[in-house]
C-alpha cells in the first residue's frame, strides 16, 4: 500500500449527537443482554454513516430498554469513531485493487467486519441496532439471497454488505474464469437485492493473488480486505497482541457472534480504540 496520504474531506462534518429521551434528561438504552455484558451503547449520528432508518424495536429491544430505564447515565456512543483524519492513498498504476489488511491510519480506530451469513440471529441484530456502530458485512452470495429482508435490517443498523464470492472457494485454486464469476458476479446480485453496488471484496481464506486483486479491479472493487485479528467463542485474537490503529477484525455470523462482538468492543474500550466505518477509509463517498 502507498504511504501518501489525502487530505481529508473538506466537507463539514457532525460528530456524535447525544439521543433525547425522557424529559427529564438522556437515557441510554444499554445492551444489557448476556453475552453483551457490561458493554451499554446508545445510538448515536454522524455524518458519514448514514442514519439508520426507523422501525418498530422488538420485544426484546422494548424489554430492555424498559429494564434499563433506570441505568446510570453514560456517554453515548462513545466508542463511535470520529471522522477519518486522513484517508490512506489506495490508487494504483498496476491495474489492481489494493490489498488492505490493516487500514493505513494513525486514527486510533478498528474496524468490525463479519463474515459468511450463515446464522441470521434476529436477538444479534437487536444487539447490533442498539449498539449503533458500524460494521461490515462481507456474504457470500447464496445467505445473503436466502434472507434479503435480515441483511436489509443490518442495513439499517449501519452496516454495510460487501461480497465474500458464491461459493466460497479458495481462488488461488481455480481458474481465472471461475475468479471472474465468483468475484464479479455477486455484485451485481447485491446491487439488484441492496439498492448500493459492493466497492469492497475479501477473498475466502484470506487467499488472494495478483489475479484476484486485476479482476477485482476490473469489476469496480475499490480494494480487497483481509484482517489482522479475528475472534473464536467468545475471544479477541490479534496477530501483534494489542490492537493497533486501523486493525481490521474478522467476525463470522455464528451462534458466539453476540459473544465476540462484546469482547472486540471490550478491547477496544480498555485499549482506547474507537469503532469506525471501513468505508469512509477505503471507499469514501460510495
Amino acid at each position: 500500500m502507498v504511504d501518501t496520504v489525502v487530505p481529508p474531506d473538506p466537507a463539514p462534518r457532525r460528530r456524535h449527537r447525544a439521543v433525547a429521551a425522557a424529559a427529564a434528561g438522556v437515557v441510554v438504552i444499554a445492551v444489557a443482554t448476556v453475552v453483551m455484558g457490561a458493554c451499554g451503547l446508545d445510538r448515536g449520528t454522524r455524518a458519514s454513516i448514514e442514519t439508520p432508518s426507523s422501525a418498530p424495536p422488538s420485544e426484546n429491544v422494548a424489554a430492555t430498554a424498559a429494564a434499563e430505564s433506570t441505568a446510570p447515565t453514560t456517554a453515548v456512543n462513545d466508542l463511535l469513531a470520529p471522522p477519518p483524519t486522513v484517508r490512506p492513498d489506495l490508487d494504483t498504476d498496476d491495474g489492481m485493487a489494493p490489498l488492505v489488511r490493516r487500514v493505513d491510519t494513525t486514527d486510533r480506530v478498528i474496524f468490525i467486519t463479519i463474515d459468511d451469513g450463515q446464522v441470521r440471529d434476529p436477538a444479534v441484530l437487536d444487539q447490533m441496532t442498539q449498539m449503533g456502530l458500524p460494521f461490515t458485512s462481507f456474504l457470500t452470495q447464496p445467505y445473503a439471497t436466502a434472507a434479503p429482508d435480515f441483511w436489509k435490517g443490518t442495513q439499517a443498523a449501519w452496516g454495510i454488505v460487501e461480497t465474500h464470492t458464491i461459493t466460497h472457494p479458495d481462488l488461488r485454486e481455480v481458474s481465472e474464469a471461475a475468479q471472474r464469476k465468483e468475484i464479479c458476479r455477486p455484485a451485481d446480485t447485491f446491487e439488484e437485492l441492496f439498492g448500493r453496488r459492493p466497492t469492497l471484496f475479501r477473498p475466502p481464506y484470506g487467499n488472494s493473488s495478483d489475479s484476484v486483486r486485476r479482476i477485482a479491479k476490473e469489476c469496480g472493487y475499490d480494494a480487497v480486505v483481509l484482517w489482522t485479528g479475528s475472534t473464536n467463542n467468545g475471544r479477541l485474537t490479534m496477530q501483534q497482541i494489542d490492537l493497533q490503529p486501523g486493525d481490521i477484525i474478522l467476525m463470522h455470523y455464528r451462534d458466539t457472534l453476540g459473544a465476540d462482538l462484546a469482547d472486540v468492543l471490550a478491547r477496544a474500550r480498555a485499549e482506547g480504540f474507537t469503532i469506525g466505518r471501513l468505508q469512509d477509509y477505503l471507499s469514501p463517498g460510495r
